[in-house]
């Protein structure tokens, strides 16, 4: 995937979930719920949740396709 977005750019590899709700603008609970229900891949580091820049991309890009 090529990502000219200059935001997403500087995405970190590695996310928390607040980062990743910030970046979609949502709230960590629904980032939490997504991870809940399988929607957004993460894993666990300690007790917390990581999730990859491409993971989050990836979920974001089924948004997209998903109202089209």
């Amino acid at each position: 995937m090529i990502v000219d977005d200059p935001s997403k750019k500087e995405l970190r590899p590695v996310l928390t979930i607040k980062d990743a709700a910030s970046y979609l603008q949502r709230s960590t609970k629904t980032i939490r719920n997504r991870i809940k229900a399988g929607e957004i891949r993460s894993y666990k580091e300690g007790q917390e949740h990581r999730i990859r820049r491409e993971w989050l991309l990836e979920y974001e890009q089924s948004l997209i396709e998903s109202t089209n």
